[in-house]
Order: C-alpha cells, then sequence, then structure tokens
C-alpha cells in the first residue's frame, strides 16, 4: 500500500507517514462493522467487503456514529431500510 495516496474517507485527510490509522470493514447488506489497526488489514483485501481508511479516533467514532444512525433506518419488517 503506498501510503502517499491513502486519504481518510471522512475528514479526507492525506496519510503522510506510518501512523495509527484504523480501517472499518463494511460488508454490505450485513449489520455489522469492525474496526482493525491499518497495519492487520493489509492487502490483500476481501472481495464483497468495503474498506475505508480513517485516520485516527476522532473519524472512527464519526464512521461509528454513521453506522449507528444507518442501524437505526433499517426495518427488519421488509429487510430494507426504510
Amino acid at each position: 500500500m503506498d501510503i502517499q495516496t491513502v486519504a481518510c474517507n471522512i475528514c479526507l485527510r492525506t496519510k503522510q507517514e506510518v501512523n495509527h490509522w484504523i480501517v472499518a470493514i463494511v460488508r454490505p447488506g450485513m449489520e455489522g462493522i469492525m474496526f482493525l489497526p491499518a497495519d492487520a488489514a493489509s492487502e490483500p483485501r476481501v472481495e464483497g467487503y468495503q474498506y475505508e481508511d480513517l485516520c485516527g479516533q476522532a473519524c472512527a467514532h464519526t464512521r461509528f456514529s454513521q453506522w449507528l444512525a444507518d442501524l437505526a433506518n433499517i426495518d427488519y419488517t421488509k429487510g430494507e431500510a426504510s
């Protein structure tokens, strides 16, 4: 992975050096999100999953809050977002 081309999916900050970046992993259509240190979520990435690069704890919290809001909008009686 070229660290010069990685940008945070939340604040768009560009990764300048190896530091404490986080990767959020989501599988579309499933109610779940996983956070891993960027080093643990290195290539190759699994097809069918959505990988989101996050620059740190604040953006990870923001992403988790977005995921909770999305989860609240799912209509489980119909199996789709309301």
